[in-house]
């Protein structure tokens, strides 16, 4: 019992788990994060995108598993395998199953706990299995690589920690094939690598093809032709493991993110030489999260022992030489443009830049590991050399800390202790009792002070704040659920632009790096705010809700008390036109109205709306086209109208509004205009804004009231201004901000006629889809069709991968406004059934399986031959 307790506990590989576990568990404490107080692990992208991910792991596993290949929560409707694949392939999201969404970032803490120590329990057991260290010194070198400057600067990134925890399990199985062992472990291994995250899995199957010709250059290798051989034939059995999920995946990136190029050049994207600075511990922060360097930090033990691979005369040259050209390629890779490109798969990365940096830190780990022995004492020459680089750098630094925001004098001053008294450590050796302990407790101090550096640059959302949202909108679904028919559901606040698949219902937002080009292009052309990885409804009219099908709208009643948040203060747009919906239900802090003009998911309509153009920049327009299209008519349901006096405010006012530019006169007063316009009917009217008007510019209020909206759009945008109010004056101000002048981008009145959207809707409900079966991927149903309605019109995105049978028979689909399936038919009553798979999956599938059998065949023969032997 004793042995078994020291095994688990104070063994090396053991405290090569422990100690990085309880490391960042202690940091987090001591930070408050729940479960330990009011804080929270999340930050960034994890509490904005990552934790909806997680929330819809769960829908999928416990509820409808269906949405493993299709979601109605994605956007409008959208694929989620190739989601799966890069944010949800991990086995610790298996914990979050256990917890519900009010607990999850208690058990996102967890998690990364857990991953950071597994980072250094696999590298131990690297360390350990190919003999390169022994007893506490596996431990040594395996926690720098848990708590490396890479694992620290992307903990919140926790989709990406999987592949690099597998990283040194991958290179231990590919060291095999030099010994003409079993191969399958390899294949085995990297498939999962790839499974976990494929886009680090693609970095790291790049370094592993470096490091594979690195190593077959070594002296005494035998039979290496034979060796690449099984080399090329185990990674492309690892490559076929993953087919099922990689194939239909790469489809989908081919939709969304390769088509937006990045430019290619051979310039240095960064000063080399600041890479020296991420030597320096807590060099990290938010500005470098957004357009910062590589992070490799790694302790001052490592620096110095690597010096051990390089000073041998125990390796040969070639292998040294070998060696130093793989590092300078790595470490170029993080300056010159073509190399990072190659490592991010021809596309510079949306923050987090140079994601392939744990390659440095793994390499150099390994390389000092290789080689250093306790009993190597460096010479005097060696030693002289450190103090000339160690001092150097400090030096540079303090020189540069006033242009360098990412670290101060402090810890330059810690850097520079800490490796003179590490040096010291070396030239002074003792072997007694104390060297060991003396040697661990500096570097775990250097990379503790990294950890407490690094992550005290960063604020994290109070749980409390988490919590209040999670209620309010808890209290919402619990209306939602009632109704059990196909809808959707418009807010005028949000937690996230995930909180569809937080609380599994069909929003009109998504943020993902997934997304497809088509969502983002067909939000802005509807005068929604987007962006190349998210899409937000926050800016609906009368008219798109009804066209969407956005048969609930959630707004705040105003009855919270404005803590940090409530839905007060996650306001994203401004509805007053929910006034002609009826309301449903009331919670202590949200009004749910119902919208008795919501389109269903598929219905009868005029084959017009085959012709309908969208307009760039015309959002409006775009909207009244559409639903010209699908109802017959002669005429659009939207007008255009005129402000009727404008009056500036240090300013002059223009006599043509759109697009004028305004200019503040004295440049130290306020300055603002004013649009006035009375109505001269009960309809909703609306306000379109463009690109060049940004909202950081200027604030917007509506008779004296500023309104919030969603922070940034880069097309033109809709704000409902009013509605039932006619014969009132309404006054649109523009109140400049930090700016001099002002272009009315876009700047237009309109009025939507609201009789006629409801006349048309309750027209075009009648011949509406019966669903009789439908899951996440499939739906059923009957519908009857006329000879002036022979459209079969959804609301679904038309993308490959949607299969539509009318009466049996496959029939092909047609793009309505160059998004939604519209499906030809003949007047009549129509049986149609519609399943999504994703593209190349059955291929993909395919390949899996003939992988599968090989991988198993070849495994049983190994093992039934070392039995034998």
């Amino acid at each position: 019992m004793k042995h078994t307790l020291k095994r688990y506990t104070l063994a090396p590989l053991a405290l090569s788990f422990w100690i990085p576990l309880l490391i960042m568990l202690a940091y987090f404490a001591y930070r408050h994060m729940a479960p330990f107080g009011t804080s929270s692990i999340l930050t960034v992208d994890l509490g904005q995108q990552y934790i909806d991910q997680f929330a819809a792991f769960k829908h999928t596993l416990l509820q409808h598993p269906s949405s493993f290949f299709y979601s109605f929560s994605n956007a409008l409707g959208g694929d989620m395998l190739g989601e799966w694949a890069y944010y949800l392939m991990s086995p610790f999201n298996l914990i979050f199953l256990m917890v519900p969404n009010a607990s999850l970032p208690s058990a996102i803490l967890l998690v990364t706990v857990l991953k950071f120590g597994a980072a250094g329990l696999s590298m131990a057991y690297l360390l350990q299995k190919l003999h390169l260290q022994q007893h506490y010194y596996v431990t040594l070198f395996a926690v720098n690589y848990a708590l490396s400057g890479w694992f620290i600067a992307n903990d919140l990134n926790l989709l990406w920690l999987d592949t690099v925890i597998l990283l040194p399990l991958v290179i231990l199985a590919l060291e095999r094939l030099f010994y003409q062992q079993s191969w399958w472990q390899y294949s085995l291994l990297l498939g999962a690598s790839i499974i976990c995250n494929y886009y680090i899995g693609y970095m790291v199957a790049i370094f592993i093809v470096l490091y594979f010709s690195w190593r077959l250059t070594w002296p005494n290798i035998k039979h290496r032709w034979l060796i690449l051989r099984r080399f090329i034939i185990s990674s492309a059995i690892g490559g076929g493991l993953s087919a099922w999920l990689i194939l239909p995946t790469y489809f989908q990136l081919k939709l969304g993110k390769t088509q937006y190029n990045s430019d290619f050049s051979f310039k240095f994207d960064n000063n080399p030489l600041h890479l020296l600075f991420k030597l320096i511990l807590g060099s990290f922060n938010f500005d470098q999260m957004q357009n910062g360097q590589a992070n490799f930090y790694v302790s001052a033990f490592v620096l110095i022992t690597l010096i051990a691979f390089f000073t041998t005369r125990v390796i040969k040259l070639r292998v040294k030489i070998g060696a130093f050209l793989l590092l300078a390629f790595l470490i170029l890779a993080t300056t010159w443009a073509p190399l990072t490109l190659l490592f991010h798969g021809f596309q510079y990365p949306v923050w987090y830049p140079y994601r392939f940096s744990f390659l440095i830190s793994f390499f150099v780990i390994y390389l000092a590991a290789i080689s250093w022995q306790p009993t190597w004492r460096p010479r005097l020459m060696t030693i002289t050399t450190l103090l000339i680089i160690f001092s150097a750098i400090a030096i540079y630094a303090t020189l540069s800390d006033a242009k360098i925001n990412y670290i101060n004098r402090s810890s330059i001053a810690l850097f520079i202790g800490l490796a003179l008294l590490t040096l010291a450590q070396f030239t002074f050796k003792v072997h007694d009792k104390f060297w060991l302990p003396i040697l661990v407790g500096l570097t775990l101090l250097s990379l503790t002070a990294n950890v407490v550096f690094t992550l005290d640059n960063f604020s994290y959302l109070t749980n409390t704040e988490y919590q209040n949202t999670i209620k309010a909108l808890t209290a919402d679904k619990k209306f939602l659920k009632k109704d059990t028919s196909w809808y959707r559901v418009a807010q005028t606040f949000q937690r996230t632009r995930g909180d569809g698949m937080m609380f599994d219902y069909y929003g009109g937002a998504h943020f993902s790096s997934a997304l497809p080009k088509s969502t983002p292009t067909f939000f802005g052309n509807f005068g929604q705010p987007d962006g190349d990885n998210y899409v937000v409804y926050s800016n609906g009219s009368i008219l798109s809700d009804a066209l969407l099908g956005m048969k609930y709208i959630i707004t705040p009643n105003g009855q919270d008390n404005g803590d940090a948040g409530q839905p007060s203060q996650h306001l994203i747009g401004f509805r007053p036109d929910t006034s002609n919906y009826s309301l449903k239900a009331t919670t202590s802090t949200t009004n749910i109205y119902q919208n008795h003009n919501a389109l269903p998911i598929a219905f009868a309509a005029n084959s017009g709306a085959l012709n309908t153009k969208m307009l760039y920049n015309n959002p409006l327009q775009n909207q009244g086209n559409l639903w010209q299209g699908l109802t017959g008519d002669s005429t659009s349901p939207v007008d255009t109208d005129n402000f009727q006096k404008a009056i500036g405010h240090n300013v002059k006012a223009p006599t043509t509004i759109t697009n004028a530019i305004i200019t503040r006169q004295n440049a130290s007063q306020p300055a603002s205009l004013d649009l006035q316009f009375t109505p001269t009917t009960n309809d909703s009217y609306y306000l379109t804004i463009g690109s060049g008007l940004d909202i950081k510019n200027f604030d917007l209020l509506i008779n004296g009231k500023v309104i919030t909206q969603f922070s940034s759009y880069r097309h033109t945008v809709i704000v409902n201004l009013n509605s039932n109010a006619k014969n009132k004056l309404q006054t649109i101000t523009f109140r400049m901000k930090d700016t001099q002048t002002l272009a009315l981008s876009n700047v237009t009145l309109y009025h939507v006629d609201n009789n006629r959207i409801a006349d048309d809707a309750s027209e075009l409900k009648q011949n509406s889809l019966k669903i009789t079966k439908r899951s996440e991927r499939h739906i059923q149903g009957t519908i009857t069709t006329t000879s002036t309605k022979p459209l079969i019109m959804t609301t679904i995105p038309s993308v490959a991968g949607w299969h539509i049978a009318v009466d049996g028979k496959t029939v092909k689909a047609d793009k309505v406004a160059n998004y939604f399936i519209g499906i030809k038919t003949k007047p009549g009553r129509h049986t149609i059934s519609m399943t999504y798979t994703p593209p190349f999956l059955w291929l993909g599938l395919a390949i899996t399986i003939i992988a599968t059998v090989i991988l198993v065949i070849f495994s049983n023969l190994s093992i039934a031959k070392k039995v034998t032997t």
